[in-house]
Formats: structure tokens, sequence, C-alpha cells
């Protein structure tokens, strides 16, 4: 039983793996003048949501991002919604009229900084509903190599993107998994998330599981290649993402839902 069980599990990591890596992408870590970095995301939870803008630092310097304050920060929607954020702490801006993102409408950030406008759109994806999570024993990783395993049916008739965010006992890990459907269009989707941290007997672990779009998807996987993990959207990296105008970091229109199991 343990052994079909794993060859199953195996199989459907080498898919993932294969949908995971299926082109390089060569990105310039040199060193340049500093750059704004806007991190922001609607989403279908209620709000508020949160805004971050800051500047870069070089590849050499340590990760302390200074804030960007008095920034004009603009959500807006095809559905006619239109909110100015507010600065609640420096280069942090929070909306105040956006109630909850809907899947099917595209929001638009707008952000003038440093003299400077940019715009990035993102169109929320529909709920492809998380059904569960459990947490499994392997045999070939040692005597407590434990994986926990999201479950969904992914839809077939359309292109779906994901991301999966891990937390530890309430601690989030850096590394962010992503997955499109190329290998699993219209079936159920059971994927081990093997992280660089361990999970041991008792833990309690929680899985975020996001519906994002394509462009989100080319973004995260372009810094997952680049730097082995995505925890840091502002990582000094300049892979392609949604902004006109010359920024870093991203804009992202996606769905969230959680499920927590107890390691046992």
């Amino acid at each position: 039983m343990h052994n079909s069980f794993n060859h199953t599990i195996l199989t459907l990591l080498s898919l993932f793996i294969l949908s995971s890596c299926e082109k390089v992408i060569q990105i310039d870590l040199n060193s340049s003048d500093p750059q704004i970095v806007i991190e922001g995301a609607v989403t279908n939870a209620v709000a508020p949501y949160q805004v971050k803008i800051s500047r870069s630092v070089n590849f050499d310097q340590s990760n302390q991002y200074p804030a960007v304050s008095d920034a004009l920060v603009i959500i807006h929607s095809d559905a006619g919604e239109r909110d100015t954020l507010l600065e609640t702490v420096p280069g942090l801006y929070v909306s105040t009229r956006v109630a909850q993102g809907q899947p099917g409408t595209t929001y638009t950030l707008e952000v003038f900084a440093d003299g400077q406008r940019f715009e990035a759109s993102s169109t929320m994806p529909a709920v492809v509903p998380f059904l569960g999570l459990s947490a499994v024993k392997f045999t070939f990783g040692g005597p407590d190599a434990y994986a926990v395993v999201p479950s969904f049916v992914d839809p077939g008739t359309e292109q779906n993107y994901y991301q999966f965010i891990q937390f530890n006992n309430g601690r989030q890990l850096e590394q962010i998994f992503v997955l499109d459907d190329k290998n699993n269009n219209g079936i159920a989707v059971q994927i081990p998330l093997l992280g660089d941290t361990e999970i041991a007997l008792g833990d309690t672990v929680t899985i975020e599981m996001r519906s994002i779009d394509a462009p989100s998807y080319q973004y995260l996987f372009a810094l997952q290649s680049a730097t082995g993990d995505v925890g840091n959207a502002s990582a000094p990296a300049n892979p392609d993402n949604n902004w006109k105008g010359t920024a870093l970091g991203f804009f992202s229109a996606h769905t969230v839902q959680r499920k927590t199991v107890v390691v046992q």
C-alpha cells in the first residue's frame, strides 16, 4: 500500500517538476541605479489591500529596501471601482474603498512616485476549489520525511496557473511553489510540496492556494528560477513584469484559499 502510494506521489511530483521547469530564463543581476519596487495585490478575500513601495539596492548589499513615501497610489477596476490608497506607515499604502476583489475583474494599479508614473493590470481568475490537504510520510526521504499534498480538480476549459504558499507552525516559508496545468489539464491533481524546510511529526502546516493569471505565473517562475525561491518579490533581479514604467516588483489580482493539517 505504502509503495503504491509513494509511486503515485513520485509520478505526480515528476509532472510537477516538468511543468515548473519548462524553460530557462536569463536574468541580469548586475549592479544598477536604485529603482522603484512596487508590490501589491487585490484578492477575493475581504479588504483592505496593501501596496508596498520601496527602492531597490544592489545585489551585493543587504536586503533592506528603503521605503518610498508620499506616492499617489490608485487602484481602479473595469467594473468602475476607484480607490486612492492611504499611506499608513512609510512606504505602505492601504485601500479604503475596494471592498472585495471579484474573479473575472481586471484591476489596475497606478503609482505616481519620484516624478514618474507606473501602471500595472491583472485579471483575477476564477476560483478553483481547494478540495483537501493531507500529510504523507515518504520512505525514500529518511525515517521522518513528511510532505503536504494539496488536492484540487483543474478545469479543462481554460489554462490555469497556481501558486502555493506554505506556513509551518505559523511561519511562512520563503520558498513558493508555482504550477501550470500543461500536464494536468482537466484532471484531479495531488501535488506533494517539497520545500527546503523539513516538516516534523506534530507540526501544523497551512497551505494557501492561489489562482493566478499567466503574467503572474511567468514572473514568479522567472524569480524562482533565478533565486531558488520567490519569498521576496523585491529580490534584486529583473524578470519581465507587468509594469508600464521602469519598476521592479509585481501587481497581482488572484484568489486565495487556505487549508491546514496537523502532521500525525
